[in-house]
């Protein structure tokens, strides 16, 4: 497994208020090793942290309701 590089940065909250897309897209754009994954109202998730994740919380209409961050 090749060890992914872990960015300076590990929050986004400038990104609140945007789209999911264009969020992920920011983010990947800044560091192209993350996973991103968008996590929608009610979904289950894993409380697993991960240096090489950044979870995105959206609302009903696909707008970031908190910081990206990774974990």
């Amino acid at each position: 497994m090749a060890q992914v590089q872990v960015s300076a940065k590990t929050t986004w909250p400038e990104l609140v208020g945007k789209s999911y897309e264009e969020a992920a897209a920011s983010i990947r754009k800044e560091n192209p090793e993350l996973q991103v994954s968008k996590v929608a109202p009610g979904q289950p998730m894993t409380r697993d942290f991960r240096h090489d994740r950044v979870r995105i919380m959206v609302d009903e209409n696909d707008v970031i309701i908190q910081a990206p961050s990774v974990g």
